[in-house]
């Protein structure tokens, strides 16, 4: 819902450069801001419609839609912006794709011609491995086909497309980040892509049967949001990161029967999984080359999935 009056609360800076976060007090968000907040001043921008945490003191925080123009009117001088506020539900981009549109499209497009009057030095995008659609060939790099299978991932696609626009249009610094499957504490069970992480976990906390559907050989390439937020912080500094579409991920596949044995291993569960067909619709292959991360951003994995998810055992 697009809010007609805001908030707003500032901080005083502490540092020379200000990064404005939108959907801030989201789980990619919020991980970008606990990262960058020794380096930069943090303005952080948010409806509060979908927020993970309580409002962080050291940041200067607006809340209202990144639909409205009135959001930008009274932010300090921003230098970069990471664009994380999206309308992420898959299932809702299909019961309601003009809702789905209007967060994702017109809210980035509001953001957009914000920063090219603003100046701002880089704009951070973080697009959806959505986008890709079924893979044709693997592991998928950026030159990959696009064709999304839901409105959520056409949005993103959207979007993206103003993005790269507005860099040759009207020469605004921008960075692409294509995140795979984003998992960390603060996921949730609704989450299209790694969202079972999350339900295999709460089962086993319950000491219930969990459902693997299909042969559970299906793979997906599961990555820790502090990864993804390293992978920001990168491409804020990178030179030829500019105007760069980029995956994010571990570039490994990993199959959702060995999520269910390593998270019951971890666990110590004597659970048995419940099997059942597969879902009509479900991707079965699906991982990424990281080779450009590694390339223009010097990016490798730091948190190998066994270690985060036992931190998410620990953490729910």
């Amino acid at each position: 819902m697009l809010l007609k009056s805001f908030s707003i609360r500032v901080c005083m800076p502490k540092h020379t450069e200000t990064v404005l976060i939108t959907g801030g007090l989201g789980q990619v968000g919020y991980y970008t801001y606990l990262h960058l907040k020794n380096q930069y001043n943090i303005c952080i921008l948010d409806n509060l419609s979908s927020s993970k945490v309580e409002v962080p003191d050291d940041v200067t925080f607006i809340q209202n839609d990144i639909q409205n123009k009135a959001s930008y009117e009274n932010l300090p001088k921003i230098d970069f912006i990471v664009h994380t506020a999206a309308q992420i539900s898959v299932n809702q981009s299909v019961s309601n794709p003009i809702f789905d549109a209007k967060n994702n499209i017109l809210g980035t497009l509001q953001l957009l011609e914000y920063a090219k009057d603003a100046k701002v030095k880089r704009f951070i995008h973080i697009s959806s491995a959505a986008t890709y659609g079924e893979p044709v060939f693997l592991p998928i790099t950026e030159d990959h086909p696009r064709n999304p299978k839901s409105p959520y991932g056409l949005s993103k696609l959207v979007s993206e497309k103003y993005v790269r626009l507005y860099s040759q249009l009207y020469n605004l610094e921008t960075v692409v980040l294509i995140p795979f499957n984003i998992y960390s504490p603060l996921q949730n069970a609704d989450d299209h892509y790694a969202g079972v992480i999350f339900k295999f976990i709460e089962a086993i906390k319950k000491g219930i049967q969990y459902t693997i559907y299909g042969d559970g050989k299906q793979t997906r390439d599961f990555i820790h949001v502090k990864d993804v937020a390293r992978a920001i912080d990168m491409s804020l500094k990178s030179k030829s990161a500019a105007n760069q579409i980029v995956n994010i991920g571990s570039g490994v596949p990993y199959s959702i029967n060995e999520l269910s044995s390593n998270l019951l291993k971890l666990s110590k569960s004597v659970i048995q999984p419940l099997q059942s067909k597969a879902r009509e619709g479900d991707i079965y292959e699906s991982y990424c080359s990281i080779q450009k991360a590694q390339k223009i951003l010097g990016f490798a994995l730091s948190i190998p999935i066994e270690t985060g998810l036992s931190e998410i055992l620990k953490s729910i």
